[in-house]
């Protein structure tokens, strides 16, 4: 089987830069004066023992700004591993190339698929690489993991394209091992948190990883240790709408065409995450927005007037995590959380993160929220991707181009 790793790598302002409103918004991004992450991930891949594998990364910038400067970075870390096995590197100038094939071709309506902003969009970034370097099986694996099982991705062609209790296995997630060699979610002592127990219903949903069968469904899945068989990623997208979270966000996805994530608990990488760089308020925005828009688009699917594609998908199988977040209780748990985030910023004389946490509260409830059917665009959007993948694996001027890439 062929499989391909796809690594995002993500990159920002130097670290004597302060925080700037316009950058978009990813957890870690590395500061361009740093070393990263980026060559220790790619070390660790030398230690995968597999027939047929190739390797891509995407190089994201946090700015238009800097793009020049990330290619260039990422072109000095990624050359040298040349040597060692099949690997390329994609970043936003190729992402202009795809668009100025894409009109050449006469189908620029699908120029907004292509894109380097915005998690969702740099996932399926992930997936157009992995269509047009001939996977069978997509690997998602991020800049700041390591492989430290040689057999990882004999492990995904066990079970990856087949069947498990008369289910087509067409996603399997794996699980992070932290740097204290456990898999649980560290729950805060800080009080801002009292309110908001991600931490503890992450670590209930994480029970499944032990005992019983190796394959089990799942209802979270990691962005960074998730693989995808071609026949799932040629039908179903991330969505572009949803700002962070977007991992689970499309397992719900597959789930509405009738496809289940597989968690597998011997599929494990280590997970050696830097320090975030973003304000608190940031970054829980950002959750903010991902929870009311996830809630909202599995309510839609009541009030549409299309049936369900594969099947309708409840909240109940979410459960423990997301679902507790997706409740009529989430902009109460907002509330709270958000005075306190507020307060703490108020107490070290940060006004700003006191007021946009404020202003969060006022997000929650009235921005958030989108004024469309968001499960019906979804759908419509799922149709135009479908598409374009079929026009995409059949593209010689792209699929070449990717070849060419490799050498």
């Amino acid at each position: 089987m062929k499989l391909v790793i796809v690594i995002p790598s993500y990159w920002g302002r130097s670290s004597c830069e302060p925080f700037n409103p316009e950058d978009a918004v990813y957890d870690h991004p590395t500061c361009l004066d740093q070393e990263g992450t980026l060559s220790r991930a790619l070390e660790s891949v030398g230690i995968l023992k597999h027939d047929d594998f190739r390797v891509v990364v995407i190089g994201v910038a946090t700015h238009p700004q800097l793009e020049r400067e990330v290619e260039s970075r990422i072109a000095e870390i990624v050359t040298p591993f040349k040597e060692r096995f099949p690997v390329a590197w994609l970043s936003h100038s190729d992402e202009r190339h795809i668009k100025r094939v894409l009109a050449e071709e006469g189908k620029s309506s699908f120029s907004d698929l292509v894109s380097l902003t915005g998690y969702s969009n740099i996932r399926n970034a992930c997936l157009i690489a992995a269509a047009l370097a001939g996977a069978e099986g997509a690997v998602l694996f991020d800049d700041d993991e390591v492989y430290e099982d040689p057999i990882y991705l004999s492990k995904v062609e066990e079970h990856l394209g087949g069947e498990h209790q008369g289910s087509f296995v067409g996603g399997i997630a794996g699980y992070y091992v932290n740097p204290d060699g456990g898999y649980a979610v560290k729950e805060p002592e800080e009080w801002i948190w009292a309110e908001w127990p991600a931490a503890r219903e992450m670590n209930r949903a994480f029970a499944i990883i032990e005992g019983g069968e190796r394959l089990k469904i799942t209802p979270w899945v990691f962005g960074g240790n998730m693989v995808i068989h071609r026949r799932l990623f040629q039908l179903i997208p991330f969505d572009p709408h949803v700002r962070r979270g977007e991992d689970i966000d499309y397992l719900i996805n597959c789930k509405f065409f009738g496809y289940d994530f597989f968690l597998d608990n011997q599929l494990w990488i280590r997970h050696l995450p830097p320090p975030k760089t973003a304000p608190l308020w940031v970054r829980f925005r950002e959750d903010v927005f991902r929870f009311v828009y996830t809630r909202q688009k599995l309510r839609a699917q009541d009030k549409s007037g299309e049936a369900a594609p594969g099947r309708r998908v409840t909240v109940e199988e979410l459960d423990p995590y997301p679902g507790r977040f997706l409740r009529d209780d989430l902009e109460d748990l907002i509330f709270k959380t958000s005075l306190l985030i507020g307060l703490d910023s108020l107490s070290r004389g940060d006004r700003e993160g006191f007021e946009e946490s404020m202003r969060n509260i006022y997000l929650a409830r009235l921005k958030a929220p989108v004024r469309y059917d968001p499960y019906q665009w979804y759908l419509a959007f799922q149709k135009r991707w479908e598409e374009f993948m079929r026009w995409l694996v059949g593209c010689e001027a792209l699929t070449q181009y990717m070849e060419e890439l490799f050498h």
